[in-house]
């Protein structure tokens, strides 16, 4: 039987068995490794949130510190990656002129300010960390800011008033604005 018929009953096992092992070959086959580096950040943030926008004083009483306006809660919070100590200021932008009814000003050292317990102190220190102004700003709490921990928020009750002690205003509507703003020390 060696006819054609043989030849191609060969060819075609051949052709079968060569078939089976590459089949055999692939088994265990493996591709390269691919690498994605993941990276995600948070931000630190810091943020004073007041609970009213105006603290209001219904009468000046002249020569006297019995001048107190409505008091402000402030709730101060922060998520940092560093720092010791998170200090909240107040200030005005022109010292001179705190509060303006037309041209009568009262100066930011006749506006006192202290949150809980503390004494008043007037507004008349200068910029810390770059916050503030000379002459018109108050650093109204310092809060240390545990190693590892570096996140937090605090809510205070800020108390202002106006020492017009020795001073005589102008009858009339005064306004101002108290910027308040947290720095990281």
């Amino acid at each position: 039987m060696h006819s054609p018929f043989r030849k191609t009953l060969a060819g075609f096992t051949a052709l079968l068995l060569l078939g089976a092992s590459s089949a055999r070959a692939q088994v265990g086959l493996t591709s390269n490794v691919a690498t994605v580096a993941l990276t995600a950040t948070k931000n630190a943030t810091l943020t004073v949130s007041p609970n009213a926008s105006t603290a209001t004083l219904a009468s000046i009483t002249d020569n006297s510190t019995a001048n107190n306006f409505s008091p402000v809660s402030l709730t101060t919070a922060w998520n940092l990656t560093a720092g010791s100590s998170v200090r909240l200021i107040g200030w005005f932008a022109a010292p001179a002129q705190a509060l303006a009814n037309g041209a009568d000003f009262i100066p930011s050292s006749k506006v006192e300010g202290r949150v809980g317990a503390t004494a008043y102190a007037p507004f008349t220190s200068g910029a810390v960390g770059g916050v503030g102004v000379a002459g018109g700003s108050l650093q109204l709490f310092s809060q240390a800011v545990a190693a590892g921990s570096y996140f937090g928020s605090r809510t205070d009750q800020l108390d202002l008033r106006l020492d017009l002690t020795g001073t005589t205003t102008i009858a009339g509507d005064y306004t101002g604005t108290l910027n308040l703003q947290a720095v990281v020390q």
